[in-house]
């Protein structure tokens, strides 16, 4: 009795910090509303652009199952979405540390290791509605999607989402330290730019950069849901969407202690040295 009490509580003071992260980050987003309508409309230019790039490949092959604009369309919305997940948690720790409000977050009672979890609340959700958007107005464009099988895309990128936090953390717990160089999250993004298939299939890679795509999460969130959302991704080549989500599921399993220890002992180190308080 006394151990589910305590689980109680702490999933309560857990939802409480999230729901106050939630609501800074919700003011600091409705305060600002031209940015916020620039961060839409940037997320259209690319669709818009592929529209024209899509008229030279003249709708491609099986490898693009027969529509390169759809095909394309997605890759740009999962890379939109998963990089939001990928860089926001590391960003706001940075935000945090030139403040000089760390420390304070710190001495909450709720665990550090749960604090990417609360502070994910506003930027997963606004990742979300940037994808849906996204997908919509390409629609007009001439994009066709399975709408079937959007609540299977939902949970889809969710995973990816979280795997990719996964990443964040590890990558936030650099940048805490150094303040300004981020090599792992630097590193992982130019990889997944080119080796995660987001505008061209995977099958054009050279045989030794193939393998290496199939070991990030990007991959395996673009697979899944372009098989899932167009009408032909039943004929694109590689893994099915089952073995896809149980990939993500892997990884998220593996790399989550890993991140969340590293983390741990960041913070700890960050303490001790003093280097949590800004500049």
């Amino acid at each position: 009795m006394a151990i589910a009490q305590r689980s109680f509580t702490g999933i309560r003071r857990m939802a409480q910090v999230a729901g106050a992260f939630f609501r800074i980050d919700w003011i600091d987003l409705t305060n600002y509303p031209l940015a916020l309508a620039m961060r839409f409309l940037n997320a259209f230019v690319p669709i818009v652009t592929y529209l024209f790039v899509a008229q030279l490949v003249d709708g491609g092959g099986a490898d693009v199952a027969f529509d390169y604009y759809t095909f394309v369309v997605i890759g740009i919305v999962a890379m939109g979405a998963l990089a939001a997940s990928l860089n926001s948690f590391g960003n706001a720790m940075l935000r945090l540390v030139e403040q000089g409000q760390l420390e304070m977050f710190l001495v909450e009672p709720v665990p550090w290791r749960s604090l990417p979890f609360a502070m994910m609340t506003m930027p997963g959700l606004m990742a979300v509605v940037l994808a849906v958007a996204t997908l919509v107005a390409s629609i007009p464009l001439g994009a066709s999607y399975n709408f079937s099988a959007i609540p299977s895309a939902f949970v889809i990128l969710m995973l990816g989402l979280v795997a990719t936090l996964a990443i964040g953390i590890a990558g936030a717990s650099v940048k805490v330290l150094s303040k300004r160089a981020d090599p792992v999250l630097a590193l992982y993004s130019i990889a997944a730019s080119i080796l995660s298939g987001a505008f061209y299939p995977v099958e054009l890679l050279p045989d030794w950069l193939r393998a290496l795509s199939w070991v990030i999460p990007h991959t395996y969130v673009m697979q899944a849901l372009r098989r899932v959302l167009m009408p032909n991704g039943e004929v694109l080549p590689g893994p099915d969407t089952s073995f896809a989500i149980i990939a993500l599921i892997a990884f998220c399993l593996v790399m989550y202690p890993i991140a969340l220890w590293i983390f741990g002992r960041t913070l700890e180190y960050g303490r001790k040295i003093g280097a949590l308080s800004g500049y």
